[in-house]
């Protein structure tokens, strides 16, 4: 394999292990190609059906806001 090809398939498995590390499945790739990687698909791909803990919450309606200076 060539170096250009070896960096071409690092890069992307990079890409696709930052969307694992999201617990996302990355678009346009199969669980096939994730397993030919030596990846693991993401845990809601293989069927759990956990909530995604890594989701911002919305603000707090009473959240601390700083007073403004005195002039």
């Amino acid at each position: 394999m060539c170096l250009a090809c070896e960096q071409q398939e690092y890069f992307f498995r990079l890409w696709c292990a930052k969307f694992l590390a999201r617990n996302e499945m990355p678009p346009g790739v199969t669980v096939e190609d994730l397993q030919a990687l030596g990846l693991s698909p993401p845990k809601a791909a293989a069927g759990s059906r956990e909530e995604d803990l890594h989701k911002p919450q919305p603000p707090a309606g009473n959240a601390f806001a700083c007073d403004p200076a005195d002039e």
